[in-house]
C-alpha cells in the first residue's frame, strides 16, 4: 500500500520513531525484534513458513516493510531465530519445575498441562513450533535437530520423576525409568498430534483421563 515505506526503507514507522528518548538503541532493537518475532510467530501458525515473507513480518509487526530485511538479513535468519524461540518456550514447558507432589501426581498433571492446555490454549509461539515441527517432518534437517531435541529432554525430565519415585518407593523398583519416559512421552505426543490435526474428532477431556491412568498403572501397579 502507498502507506508503508519502501523495501529499501529500513527506518523503523513512527509508532517506533516516537518512544521516549531514554530508551537505548539497544532496547528499542529488542523491543522491535520482540515484536517481528511475534508477528513472524502468529503467520507462521497461520500460513506456514511458506506464507512468511519479511515484508509481510515488517508490516504485521507495525513497521516498514524493510525492517525485518535489516534486523534479520534473510527469510531462513528470521525463521532460525523463531525457531530458538519457539524451543526456549516448548523447552521450558517440557521441563517444568518440581512441584513435590508424587512422581504419579506430577506426571499426571504434566499430562494434564500438555494435553489440555497447550492444545487448547496454545501461544503464537506454540502453534508455531508445531508447524515448524510438522515441517520438519518433510525434510529439514535443522527443524528436525530442534524437535529431537525437545523430545530429548521431555524423556530426560520424565526419567528423572521415575527414578525420584523409585528412590521414595512410589514407582516400582523394576521400571526402567528411560523405558518408560520414552513411552510417557510417546503417549502425549500422540494425543498432541491428534488433537492438532483433528480438534474435533478426538475427547481430548476423556483421551488424557486415560493416558494419566495408564501412567498410574504402568508405574504402580503390582
Amino acid at each position: 500500500m502507498s502507506t508503508h515505506a519502501s523495501p529499501t526503507d529500513h527506518s523503523p514507522a513512527p509508532a517506533e520513531q516516537s518512544e521516549p528518548a531514554r530508551r537505548t538503541q539497544a532496547e528499542r532493537r529488542a523491543r522491535a525484534e520482540h515484536a517481528l518475532l511475534a508477528a513472524a510467530a502468529r503467520l507462521v501458525a497461520e500460513h506456514g513458513s511458506a506464507g512468511v515473507t519479511l515484508a509481510r513480518v515488517g508490516e504485521e509487526a507495525g513497521f516498514s516493510r524493510g525492517l525485518a530485511s535489516h534486523y534479520f538479513g534473510s527469510k531462513g535468519a528470521l525463521l532460525a531465530r523463531l525457531q530458538e524461540e519457539a524451543l526456549a518456550e516448548a523447552m521450558a514447558a517440557a521441563a517444568p519445575e518440581r512441584s513435590g507432589a508424587g512422581a504419579v501426581e506430577e506426571l499426571c498433571a504434566f499430562a494434564r498441562a500438555a494435553c489440555l492446555d497447550g492444545v487448547r490454549h496454545p501461544t503464537d509461539l506454540g502453534r508455531a513450533f508445531v508447524v515448524l515441527g510438522a515441517e520438519a517432518l518433510a525434510g529439514s534437517s535443522e527443524l528436525t535437530e530442534a524437535v529431537a531435541r525437545l523430545d530429548a529432554r521431555m524423556r530426560s525430565w520424565v526419567a528423572e520423576v521415575i527414578r525420584q519415585g523409585a528412590a521414595d518407593g512410589e514407582v516400582r523398583p523394576e521400571v526402567d525409568p528411560d523405558a518408560a519416559a520414552t513411552a510417557v512421552v510417546a503417549l502425549l505426543k500422540g494425543l498432541i498430534v491428534q488433537a492438532a490435526t483433528a480438534p474435533g474428532a478426538l475427547a481430548l477431556d476423556r483421551a488424557t483421563a486415560e493416558a494419566q491412568r495408564w501412567i498410574r498403572l504402568a508405574l504402580t501397579a503390582g
